[in-house]
Order: structure tokens, then C-alpha cells, then sequence
């Protein structure tokens, strides 16, 4: 008795779990299982059996269907009975799968039909696609001991590879002959299962029997479900996936399932449109991290129950949009030439800055040339990352996470623009370095990494990167070596302010600047109505310098003045409040007679330099950056231009500046009292020693000309070399013949900076003793005789001498020597042999002469003092 009842519970068993099992034997086919369809047209007869019951018409099909999802692994068997002998026109369809409900339609699957012309009819499959309908098995024709009745109890089986087997047994058995074999994987999945009856005579409508179906796994389920996947759906839900259906009641008890970090059981859970898939939805949001998902109890729809704490790990990365520099461009390797302790290839470092899990799917890296997109990969928090090319990608891997890039964007070692975007398009990071960011020329050669500073900064580029200071030569997934390491105290101060032109100014500063700060229009000011500019463009690589274009012009010979207000470093340092302004002055333009030539050297002593001396004959200030020295061709058009200045440079009213190449020879060889006013150039226009022209051109516009020749030359000069030839007066004109004279020898033959020595006086000739006493004991006090003369310009020699109240003569003081126009001399005390003369008077004579024979006497009687023993 117990054997019977141990094999009626596995019996129990196996049929509990099958996907169809329907013996009719409860007479009622509306439950265990529900088979839909025509119902009214079947019915269960006093065998316990489905039987049609259709209307008795001349034609009609009925059917019904229950659900069956087993397509592949799966065995049918059913008892089919016919009370009559089945035609084309009067037939029966046994579906075993369908993807339908209705079996009268369009559908996907397989059936067996039993219905041919004659009395031995065969048992055959077919495949259903839409309408079409094509027989796949034959099954032989079989003959029946009553005609008029079909008997057959019908096995089908499938294995997991497609392959069909087709057996019958015409006395409803177990022994079952093979009707047929065939491999065919057209459809592969079910929905349902179901009889389908056709008759075109209407007695038939009552001859369709059927028992005992049984739709089952071929082989029999003893493996437990498994956990094979668990997808986040959003930040409290998770789809579980596991190997295989589930029973319903276990797969939804909350106490089965247990979530690592403090989240335990879900709050509720939920069946999907797949039987294998379950929602788990918990009361708390999930945070970025790992978790582990650990299940117990629940069972397949065989009973079979999942093995103890099963368990599955997973990643959860809580959505983060990122935003521009979350994910930075930390560090570029571009020329690792000459490196001993990296490898000898080419990297750049990303760094996420975040405390986020940033998805990098679909983003792309890219220089100038070449694009790499990622596949699926994820950076970490504050994690670094190395990309290198692909077969570069185990070299630095010991460093830390490194992706291989195929293709690399190679780096160009002197400069490159590199582009870090996200999955739209948008852009993340983006570098543009130059070599001069390493500010090393040692390092710019090789070896050494350019590093981030700070991804924070509020400046960028050379002010926020830097070569690396790391004894390796970098640092791969490391912080930088110069991490924070260029903050400064140092306040901006504006250096200067140049005009470009009327409009345009250049300012410096004395570091680099914030270039966010730097092109704020509202930050900078001109008086004087000028107002703000209407540009503002930061010059790179080193930020340090801004040019300025204004709407309204800066006014000619008014000065005016530049603010600059709320400039601030990489720092955050805001500018100097008392070095952040400049005077900015444009002169009024140079015409005709405004800057004159005022002194020639054309031929100077051997080793000696030319020079040419200029004068601002106006009252205002001028800029020599409008001018331009040259020489004359042989037609007397200027040649051999040059421009006498590149820059502003000012010259103030009634002034004099020299013009040479040569600055140190003539600071060397004459007096120079405003050693300032020079301007030094590369070359000269030749100037000959004999004659030639220097001409003063305002683009292009003769400002002044001389043509001058050696003959200007004080006759009485025996060598001329080393003495400039100097303007009379600046109220004549420049080719005057009389307008250009030697330089005194008193001054020392040329006067380059200062009023020139031939200069006219406009007054009354003298000759004047400071004192007319002088004691040259070397106390300090009156040790010379001071003279002091002025000359009309006609009288261009002199000669000097000192007697004795005796009439003798003691001392020369000159001799027939070119004399300025105005000047002092003095007298030491001392005799023409060197000898100190005695106390006593002495008469000095002061004769000046010209060449016409003119001559004018000067007589001054002075007392030569001292102490008496």
C-alpha cells in the first residue's frame, strides 16, 4: 500500500509540474488547465473525454487551446479518436505549439493532421507559417480494422536541437512505432496548445474525441534555478534574472531575497512579461557602490528549489550627467624620448575630480588627426586613468587602470589640441598645450611629462601646466608632482601701456592673469571720454598681455590715462590698487619744420661712429616713431630708408637726440649731457666724408633735408676727422650756406645731445668775469677764473691770453681756435711752462676774429690772490 501510494505522489508530482496534463476526468475543461476557444462546442462525454459537439452544419471548424510554453525539450502525447473515415474536407489538426490562441488564424507552430482521400490514412506533422502550411513528417498509411474509425494513441518528442520524432500505437498504448523523423528549427518558442476540427458533413459534428494529453519536458527537470543576471531599472528597482521559470508563490515572497548594505528585504516584488524575470523594488534609493544580492527558497515551476544562499554581485552607478572638467586632461607625456624610468611611450592621464562613478561609454578622445571612442567602462571617483596606445597598454598597467587606445592620437611634441567629449557630443575637457608650458628648456627636449597644476584653477593653460618635477619624469596614475604647487601671494601689477594706434592699446602685466578677467570689457577705462573698449583679446601662450581696441579715438597731444580695475591671477589675487594705471599719450603729427637736423657727424675720427642730431623745433611733444632717416640717390630722391624707431618713442619740446649706431663710441668721444636722448640703430644711410644728403622723412614726406658737403668745414681746420658740423639757427633754413659751421674746439668738437656750440644768441657780444678775484689754493673757493662770453655767431675764432700788470705775457689760454657762441673758459693760475704765477693783477684779453678780417676786443683785469706769509 505505501509502494502505491509513493508511486501515485511521483506521479502526482511529475503531472503537477508538467506544462499540459488534462485527462478530463474532473469532467470540466474550463479549469486545471482552462482551454479557451469554441467551448459551446465541446463538451465531456460519459468516458470522461473531450468530445465536439458542434452545430450540424454542412460545414463548420471549432477549436480550443491551452497554454503550453514548452517549444524545444518538450514531448506530446494525446488519445485521438474519429468516428468516421477523415477526408481532405473532414479532418482534425492536434497543434502542439502555436503562437496564437486562436487556431483558426494566422499563426506560428506545428500540428498533427489526420485527414486524407481514402481509408488508410497516415498520421503526418506540418509547420504552420501565417496561412502557409508545409507537411514536414509523412507518416505511413495505416490500416484500420474498422473503416469508419480512427484509433491512436500519438507521441511527438523534440530534443533541445530541433530534431522531431514522430510515433503512433493504433491501440492506444504505450508501444509506440516511429511514424517519422526530421531536424527543423523554423520556430522554436510556444505559447499554446489545442485541437482543431473540420468537417464539411454535418453528421460529423459530434465524431471528434480526445484524452489524456500530457505536454512535458523530455527530459525531466532535476537542475534548480539559478541567479543569471541583475539589472538596475532605476534607483530603487532591480530585474533579477534567473536560469528558468519560476513558481509564482516563492518567486514573490520578500523573505527569499536579501540585499548587502543595509537594504535587506526588497518592499515588494513583481512579475514581468518573462516568467524568468522578477522585479525587486526597494524603500531606499541605492547609492553609488557594490552590492551582493543573496537568494533563498524560490523554485522552478518543477518544484525544483535554488540553492542556498545563491548569491550575485553587481555594480551600481548612481546616473551623474558630467559636466566640463569633471573629467580632466591631468597629464601629458608627448615626448618620452630619453626617460630611463617610465616606458618610452607616449600616455595622457585623465582624472575624474568628482566623488561620482562616471560612465565613459560612447565618449570619445581625440587630437588634431585621429578619434578613439570608449566602449563600456567606467572611471571611479577621483580615479586616475592612463590612456596609451593598445600595444602600449601592458607596459603601464602596473601603474594602475590603463586603456589601451586603438587608434592612438599620437602627441606632437610641440604642440597639439587635445579633446575629451562625452556620449552627446559634449565637451568634458579640452587642452590646446604648447612646449613652452614646460618652461625648461632642458625638459621641452624629452623625458618629462607636462603636468596639470591645479583642475580647479581659474586659469589655464601655461599658467596651470607645468613640467613634471617627479625624479621618474612623470607621474601615471598619481597625483602630480605639481599639484597646488604654483599658487601665488604675488599681486598683478599693469607693467605698461603701449598704443599700436588711435584705437588700439597694448598693456603688460607682471604675471599671467586670469583670462576670464582679462577680457571683461567693464574691467578697463581710457579719461578724457574714451570710456570702455570694445575688445579685449588676451595675448597667448603666457596671458601676461591684453590688447585693447577702443570705438573712440585717443585725442593727439592730450595725455590720457588707463585703469585697469578687478584683474586677478590664477590665484585669485585682485590687481594692484596702486599699480594699475597708465599714461597713454598719442603726439600730434610731424609736418614740415616740426623736427629740423640740427648736427652732422659725417666723418668721424678713425674707430669713431656717425651721428646725426635732431631738435624738436615745437612746443609740444612728438614721436619719432613717425620718422625716418635717409640719404639722397643720385636724382636726389631719398634712399636708403630707415625707420628711426619701431615704438613709441617721445621727444620732448626743444630737445635734441642723436642718431647713430654706435651709442657707446660717442658717449666715449664727447660730452654727452643728456646721455638718455639717444636712439641706436642697426645701420645708418651712408653718409660720405666728402658730401651727401640727410634727409628726415614723415612717411614719405620730406620733414627736413641738408646737403652738406666738406667745405662747410672751418677753413682753418687742418683735419676734420671726429668734428661734427652744427646748425646757426633753426629759424633758417637748413641750406643756408651760412646756417652749418664746425663744432667749437672748446667743446670738444661736437656737442650731441645739447645746444649746439655754433648755436646764434640774438644779443649783444661780452666777455664777463664771475669774480675778479681767485685764490687757486685748492680750498674750494675760487680756485679758477671764471669767464663767461657770449659771440655773435660771425665770430668763430678766438684767441686768449693773460699778462702780467708788466705787460708780460704768462699763459695762452687759446690760439686762434673755432669758439663757441656762448660759453665759459677758465684760468687755473698756472703759466704756459706749468709754473704757478704770483700774487698780483693781471689783465686777460679777449680777441675774437673772422676770417673777413673782423675782429672785436674783450679786456678784463682780475687779481690773482693769496696768502701772505
Amino acid at each position: 500500500m505505501k509502494k502505491i501510494l509513493l508511486i501515485s505522489l511521483l506521479l502526482f508530482s511529475k503531472i503537477a509540474f508538467s506544462q499540459v496534463s488534462d485527462s478530463f476526468n474532473d469532467g470540466d475543461f474550463s479549469q486545471n488547465p482552462v482551454w479557451n476557444g469554441d467551448a459551446s462546442y465541446f463538451q465531456i462525454n460519459s468516458l470522461s473525454q473531450l468530445q465536439s459537439k458542434g452545430q450540424q452544419l454542412a460545414s463548420q471548424t471549432i477549436s480550443l487551446s491551452t497554454a503550453n510554453q514548452l517549444g524545444l525539450n518538450a514531448s506530446w502525447e494525446f488519445l485521438v479518436q474519429l468516428n468516421f473515415d477523415p477526408t481532405t474536407t473532414n479532418f482534425v489538426r492536434i497543434y502542439l505549439t502555436s503562437d496564437r490562441e486562436d487556431l483558426k488564424g494566422n499563426l506560428n507552430g506545428y500540428f498533427i493532421q489526420i485527414g486524407e482521400t481514402g481509408a488508410t490514412d497516415g498520421f503526418h506533422l506540418y509547420r504552420q507559417n501565417g496561412t502557409s502550411t508545409t507537411r514536414i513528417i509523412t507518416g505511413p498509411q495505416k490500416n484500420r480494422a474498422n473503416a469508419n474509425v480512427v484509433y491512436a494513441k500519438i507521441k511527438v518528442t523534440r530534443d533541445a536541437s530541433g530534431k522531431w520524432d514522430l510515433f503512433s500505437d493504433l491501440a492506444g498504448g504505450t508501444n509506440f512505432n516511429l511514424e517519422g523523423s526530421i531536424v527543423d528549427n523554423t520556430i522554436t518558442s510556444s505559447e499554446f496548445t489545442g485541437v482543431y476540427c473540420k468537417y464539411a458533413t454535418a453528421s460529423r459534428y459530434n465524431q471528434f474525441i480526445f484524452d489524456d494529453f500530457i505536454v512535458d519536458d523530455l527530459v525531466p527537470d532535476i537542475i534548480p534555478p539559478s541567479i543569471k543576471s541583475i539589472v538596475v531599472v532605476n534607483p530603487l528597482a532591480l530585474d533579477v534574472t534567473f536560469s528558468e521559470a519560476l513558481d509564482l508563490n516563492s518567486a514573490s515572497t520578500l523573505s527569499n531575497y536579501y540585499l548587502s548594505n543595509g537594504y535587506a528585504n526588497p518592499a515588494n516584488i513583481s512579475a514581468t512579461a518573462f516568467p524568468n524575470v522578477y522585479r525587486l523594488t526597494f524603500s531606499k534609493e541605492f547609492i553609488s557602490g557594490d552590492y551582493s544580492l543573496t537568494v533563498n527558497n524560490v523554485k522552478d515551476k518543477k518544484g525544483n528549489t535554488i540553492t542556498q544562499n545563491s548569491n550575485l554581485g553587481f555594480t551600481y552607478i548612481k546616473p551623474y550627467v558630467a559636466k566640463y572638467g569633471d573629467v580632466v586632461i591631468n597629464e601629458i607625456f608627448a615626448n618620452p624620448t630619453g626617460n630611463t624610468t617610465l616606458p618610452q611611450k607616449e600616455y595622457v592621464e585623465l582624472w575624474n575630480t568628482t566623488n561620482e562613478y562616471i560612465l565613459t561609454q560612447g565618449w570619445k578622445y581625440s587630437d588634431q588627426t585621429s578619434t578613439y571612442t570608449f566602449l563600456v567602462d567606467t572611471i571611479k571617483p577621483n580615479q586616475h586613468v592612463v590612456l596609451t596606445a593598445k600595444a602600449d597598454e601592458t607596459l603601464f598597467k602596473p601603474f594602475g587602470k590603463t586603456i589601451g587606445l586603438s587608434p592612438w592620437p599620437s602627441l606632437n611634441n610641440d604642440k597639439d589640441i587635445l579633446t575629451l567629449t562625452d556620449n552627446t557630443g559634449k565637451i568634458i575637457d579640452k587642452i590646446a598645450y604648447y612646449d613652452a608650458w614646460y618652461k625648461d628648456d632642458v625638459k621641452k627636449k624629452g623625458g618629462y611629462s607636462l603636468e596639470l597644476i591645479d583642475p580647479k584653477n581659474i586659469c589655464g593653460g601655461i599658467q596651470n601646466w607645468s613640467a613634471s618635477v617627479n625624479v621618474s619624469g612623470g607621474t601615471p596614475s598619481q597625483q602630480n608632482s605639481v599639484f597646488h604647487a604654483q599658487i601665488s601671494t604675488e599681486i598683478p601689477k599693469l607693467l605698461s601701456a603701449g598704443i599700436i594706434d588711435s584705437v588700439t592699446v597694448q598693456i603688460s602685466y607682471s604675471k599671467s592673469v586670469d583670462s576670464l578677467s582679462a577680457v571683461q570689457l567693464s574691467n578697463y577705462s581710457i579719461n578724457n571720454a574714451i570710456g570702455n573698449p570694445i575688445s579685449a583679446i588676451v595675448q597667448t601662450p603666457y596671458f601676461n598681455s591684453v590688447t585693447l581696441k577702443f570705438s573712440n579715438e585717443i585725442a593727439r597731444g592730450i595725455e590720457s590715462l588707463l585703469t585697469v580695475n578687478n584683474i586677478t591671477d590664477c590665484a585669485g589675487n585682485v590687481i594692484s590698487s596702486t599699480q594699475n594705471s597708465a599714461k597713454l599719450f598719442i603726439a600730434k603729427k610731424i609736418v614740415k619744420g616740426d623736427i629740423l637736423i640740427s648736427e652732422l657727424l659725417f666723418n668721424p675720427r678713425l674707430g669713431g661712429a656717425d651721428f646725426v642730431e635732431i631738435y624738436n623745433h615745437t612746443d609740444h611733444v612728438l614721436d619719432l616713431k613717425d620718422l625716418q632717416l635717409a640719404t639722397a640717390d643720385g636724382s636726389g630722391n631719398p634712399a636708403s630708408i630707415k625707420n628711426i624707431s619701431t615704438k613709441n618713442l617721445l621727444i620732448p619740446s626743444k630737445t635734441y637726440w642723436v642718431i647713430t649706431i654706435n651709442e657707446a663710441n660717442i658717449k666715449q668721444n664727447y660730452e654727452t649731457r643728456f646721455p638718455l636722448q639717444f636712439v641706436q640703430l642697426a645701420s645708418l644711410p651712408a653718409y660720405n666724408n666728402d658730401k651727401g644728403s640727410v634727409i628726415l622723412l614723415n612717411n614719405g614726406q620730406v620733414i627736413d633735408q641738408l646737403n652738406y658737403n666738406a667745405k662747410i668745414h672751418h677753413p682753418l681746420i687742418q683735419n676734420d676727422d671726429g668734428i661734427s658740423i652744427e646748425r646757426v639757427s633753426f629759424d633758417v633754413d637748413t641750406n643756408d650756406p651760412h646756417n652749418f659751421k664746425s663744432a667749437a674746439s672748446t667743446v670738444g668738437f661736437a656737442t650731441p645731445t645739447y645746444k649746439n656750440s655754433q648755436e646764434s644768441n640774438g644779443g649783444e657780444s661780452f666777455v664777463n668775469l664771475q669774480s675778479k678775484t681767485f685764490s687757486p689754493d685748492g680750498d674750494g673757493f675760487e680756485d679758477v677764473l671764471m669767464l663767461d662770453y657770449q659771440l655773435a655767431e660771425k665770430a668763430s675764432l678766438a684767441t686768449i691770453s693773460v699778462f702780467s700788470d708788466k705787460g708780460r705775457l704768462v699763459r695762452k689760454l687759446l690760439k686762434n681756435q673755432t669758439i663757441a657762441t656762448k660759453g665759459s673758459l677758465t684760468w687755473d693760475g698756472l703759466g704756459d711752462r706749468g709754473e704757478t704765477c704770483g700774487i698780483g693783477i693781471y689783465v686777460v684779453l679777449f680777441d675774437v676774429f673772422d676770417l673777413n678780417g673782423n675782429t672785436k676786443r674783450f679786456k678784463n683785469t682780475c687779481v690773482l690772490a693769496g696768502k701772505l706769509n
